[in-house]
């Protein structure tokens, strides 16, 4: 299985804080929920109009990691550059509707689509609407993070298949200081915090550019190297996997089709979106080796679930709770004489 990929796919998704979840009370009331939609607008606003820099803290089960990261907005849309502060050197560049895995010897790259578009530090979608038949808005006070005053806003899902969140967004300019993810027992599993932030009016071009590795470096295998290049992947206009069970509100958003570079283990990602939660499904033909996973497997916020059918891994991945990839994962049925097209 790509691995390198999946550890992509997780830096992209970063999002947590430090100290507990307790003593909030929630407020239902509908001036509540019209407050908690209000701030989330302002967030999605800050998102795509601010220029910062700043260092979070990530903490995901039993991984801490510190990141640094330099977002830009302009009339090209949002840039970012994420990169690791302790660790072997990886980082994350979002540009041209692209998200860039730079990992030592290796890069990956994920064409741009709406569920990725911005995938630092929440994901939402700019029509909350498309949210609210399947989480509600909550107002749950005010806190201080970084020195800065926030408000706390809950986002709790409306059935069992979804995790729940809370955030905290600077008072001033809406920005999202905080984030902490939920599971389906109100238990925190990924958390997030800024711990020093600057805005600013504009930031100079070459603080995008990644001086630890360049594409050109990360896009050639070292001699001896144990992970070949990944490709980035075409679109499937037909497949003959098919997914039999999916909760109510998420949709396909892609299907690419990708093989190593030596035409190994050729594999098909499909990502599934409800607007916040995305899920992903591979299916690689495993060439008469081992699969990498059979059953339930989580660590911190991702659940996982695997199974061979025909040949192939089927590996479901999400921060949803464990029913929800093991529903998918045996609903997806191998059906070459009923070719499908997406």
């Amino acid at each position: 299985m790509k691995r390198k990929l999946l550890t992509c796919a997780a830096l992209a998704l970063a999002a947590g804080s430090l100290s507990p979840l307790v003593g909030w009370t929630i407020d239902p009331s509908p001036s509540a929920t019209k407050a908690a939609r209000q701030w989330l607008e302002r967030m999605i606003e800050a998102r795509q109009t601010l220029n910062y820099e700043g260092t979070f803290v990530y903490i995901q089960g039993p991984h801490v990691e510190s990141m640094r990261i330099i977002h830009g907005s302009g009339p090209n849309g949002e840039r970012q550059r994420l990169f690791s502060l302790n660790g072997p050197p990886r980082e994350v560049v979002v540009a041209d509707n692209q998200v860039i895995c730079l990992l030592p010897r290796q890069q990956a790259t994920l064409p741009g689509s709406d569920y990725q578009s911005s995938p630092f530090p929440l994901p939402i979608p700019r029509e909350l609407g498309r949210l609210e038949n399947y989480y509600a808005f909550e107002m749950l006070g005010e806190d201080r993070i970084a020195g800065l005053e926030t408000r706390v806003i809950a986002i709790k899902p409306r059935d069992a298949w979804r995790f729940g969140y809370r955030l905290w967004l600077d008072e001033h300019n809406g920005m999202l200081l905080r984030s902490a993810l939920l599971d389906e027992q109100g238990q925190l599993v990924e958390q997030l915090m800024f711990i020093d932030v600057q805005v600013k009016s504009q930031i100079d071009e070459s603080a995008f550019q990644s001086p630890v590795l360049s594409p050109e470096e990360a896009s050639t295998s070292a001699p001896g190297s144990p992970d070949p290049p990944l490709s980035a992947g075409e679109p499937v206009a037909k497949s003959a996997w098919q997914v039999g069970m999916l909760p109510e509100g998420f949709s396909k958003v892609l299907h690419n089709h990708f093989t190593e570079a030596s035409g190994q283990h050729p594999t098909e990602h499909l990502v599934f979106a409800d607007g916040l939660a995305t899920i992903s499904v591979f299916l690689e033909k495993l060439d008469n080796q081992l699969p990498v996973l059979q059953g339930a497997s989580r660590f911190g916020s991702m659940n996982a679930f695997g199974r061979v059918v025909a040949g192939h891994q089927v590996l479901v991945v999400g921060e949803v709770p464990t029913a929800t990839v093991q529903r998918i994962a045996t609903s997806i049925r191998y059906a070459p004489e009923e070719v499908v097209h997406p």
